[in-house]
């Protein structure tokens, strides 16, 4: 059966007291990153399981997966990087 995208999740679990993150994916992008990374670490994160269906299941040492919060960009720099974007397609229209 076919999955909706809606239904391909990435779910990290974990508790208190353990070591590891259950991290289970269907993300093709986390997947190749985290079978790199067992590949190199086998120490500290392992495939614990896959799926008919496309997900993978690893177990990853707690201090070895960060999440990385980004604050929203400012109004200001959105404008910069817009007005640079438009100055450089300008260029390569004159190169054309």
């Amino acid at each position: 059966m076919r999955r909706l995208k809606c239904e391909k999740e990435t779910i990290i679990l974990t508790n208190e007291d353990d070591g590891f993150y259950d991290v289970y994916t269907f993300n093709q992008s986390l997947q190749k990153r985290l079978r790199s990374f067992a590949e190199k670490y086998p120490d500290d994160c392992w495939l614990k399981g896959a799926s008919e269906d496309g997900s993978e299941t690893y177990m990853i040492r707690k201090g070895r997966l960060s999440l990385n919060l980004r604050p929203p960009y400012s109004k200001d720099r959105i404008h910069k990087a817009t007005e640079r974007i438009i100055e450089e397609q300008k260029e390569q229209s004159k190169d054309s």
